[in-house]
């Protein structure tokens, strides 16, 4: 009991610390502060869907408004929310480790390993690690039914599966296809008809749930349906109509995770040529039900189009690999598995220094961190985070002070105005609200729908309502971001604005509403 309390407290420290220092290094910020003002305009009682368009990120939004809540709105309380989100993930796969058989030592050094690789490389909160883990816990107690079966861990596995889908849609939607698929099969050999009744009361559980959220935070249905699953559907099948991959770069990118699934299939295989060794059925369902995990993630790092944020994948594999080490009678076993952790400690390091030191996966990886300036300057909000954004062509100080004259010379508005940028922070800072009728604002597609996509005119009524509704009378653009006038103008009239500038904005002074 002390040695189990011991390393909670452990893993705790090495896994909640490191990705509070790191997640301070520098911003990118339509990523960085991709949930910091929609989870403090939850607190104003601006919710999304309802209030402003988005298409990911809704449970993430509303957890971190309890943060925020509870913490104030600050920088402090944003990463304290990745951090604990790192260590909580961290001791399940610590416990995992553990449930292989694999020492207390060697199993807090695959952690180790883990938490530097998971949310640390974000540091900040952000969906797609928030939907993976969430489906990395759901796969974990999944496996852990197949040897145990203990039915309340249907409960469990089905909330947590429609939390990722909550967070983002996928990976959610191709794990549930393909792990169905396995348990359908498990179902039908095992006979374990029970299972059936524990998943259909689960899911009707898990629904009654959303929709009473829902419900209460007065989002329509329809508005729920099509802004977060029917729309974003449109997307990732316009993404797989598209998809592209040579097999070097597939292999280049993913071979610290291919190559540790091959030798475990060869070990496992290894040991059904055994006579004294018979595979147990949980087995082959458990490690399939990982596999589809693991290629179901690769297959959705590739449809984002992201930084690659995956690599925590291999110390999982890894550790089970080095179990399988230990279940098979190799006469030199002992080295395998010291070179083996050895291995995994260069590679982790590797992507350590990429990822965490350079901070490659928010763009950050070619500038001078020694030129960082304290964001604090911006606002107090921000004490401890290191101000160097990619994108500005210039020195931080500089942007800085673009961005104060442009927070003062706002908060002397007497109209209601409406503000299109990348700055997700600026709405909690400022004394006026600043109305983003988005979460983002780029012209992919992946923010809101444009010209010739599908729900075109649902998001032009929308912008339109929220236009109207709220009384805006001008729309405001830095002009050194750069977002391109279309985001606005592709859903106005021409006769129903007038466009002006100064030296820190555009602004659009709208006549129609």
């Amino acid at each position: 009991m002390k040695s189990n309390i011991i390393s909670l407290i452990v893993i705790f420290f090495f896994s909640f610390f490191i990705n509070y220092y790191y997640s301070s290094f520098g911003v990118f910020p339509i990523d960085t502060f991709f949930h910091y003002d929609s989870a403090a305009r939850i607190l104003e009682g601006q919710i999304p869907i309802r209030d402003f368009w988005i298409v990911s990120g809704f449970i993430i939004d509303i957890i971190q408004s309890i943060f925020f809540k509870i913490l104030g709105t600050n920088w402090f309380a944003y990463i304290f929310h990745s951090s604990i989100a790192n260590f909580l993930i961290s001791l399940i796969i610590y416990y995992h480790f553990q449930s292989l058989k694999i020492d207390k030592i060697t199993s807090l050094f695959f952690t180790f390993c883990f938490s530097t690789l998971a949310y640390t490389v974000s540091g900040t909160p952000f969906v797609d690690h928030h939907a993976i883990f969430f489906l990395l816990a759901s796969t974990i107690l999944l496996m852990k039914f197949i040897y145990t079966e203990k039915n309340y861990l249907w409960f469990f596995v089905v909330l947590l599966f429609f939390l990722s889908f909550l967070t983002k849609q996928v990976p959610a939607a191709y794990i549930m296809l393909i792990q169905g698929s396995i348990i359908g099969v498990y179902i039908l050999y095992e006979k374990n008809y029970f299972i059936i009744k524990y998943l259909i009361l689960s899911s009707f559980l898990t629904i009654f749930l959303i929709i009473s959220l829902l419900f209460y935070l007065n989002i329509e249905l329809k508005d729920f349906y099509i802004q977060y699953i029917d729309y974003p559907r449109s997307i990732g099948s316009t993404r797989i109509s598209k998809f592209e991959i040579t097999l070097n770069g597939f292999f280049n990118d993913y071979k610290f995770i291919i190559l540790p699934l091959i030798l475990i299939v060869i070990l496992k295989l290894n040991k059904s040529f055994n006579k004294n060794f018979k595979f147990s059925k949980k087995e082959i369902y458990a490690f399939l039900i990982l596999c589809s995990f693991v290629f179901s993630s690769i297959f959705h790092q590739i449809m984002t189009k992201n930084q690659i944020y995956i690599y925590f994948l291999t110390p999982i594999l890894f550790g089970v690999l080095f179990r399988e080490l230990h279940l098979n009678n190799y006469r030199f076993k002992k080295y395998f598995s010291i070179l083996l952790l050895l291995s995994l400690f260069l590679i982790t390091l590797k992507y350590h220094i990429r990822y965490n030191e350079n901070r490659k996966f928010h763009e950050l990886e070619n500038v001078n961190f020694n030129e960082a300036i304290p964001a604090h300057k911006i606002n107090k909000t921000f004490y401890n985070l290191s101000w160097i954004n990619p994108i500005y062509k210039g020195n931080p100080a500089n942007e800085i002070a673009l961005i104060l004259e442009g927070v003062s010379y706002l908060e002397k508005e007497k109209e209601e105005i409406m503000m299109f940028t990348h700055y997700l922070f600026l709405d909690s800072i400022t004394k006026i609200n600043l109305n983003y009728p988005n979460r983002s604002f780029t012209t992919d597609g992946a923010s809101m729908p444009v010209v010739g996509m599908k729900y075109f005119k649902f998001y032009k009524n929308f912008l339109h309502n929220q236009i109207k509704e709220k009384k805006i009378k001008k729309i405001y653009f830095f002009k050194h971001e750069g977002i391109s006038e279309k985001t606005l103008t592709d859903y106005l009239e021409i006769n129903c604005y007038s466009k002006s500038e100064n030296d820190i904005f555009i602004l659009f002074k709208l006549k129609c509403n």
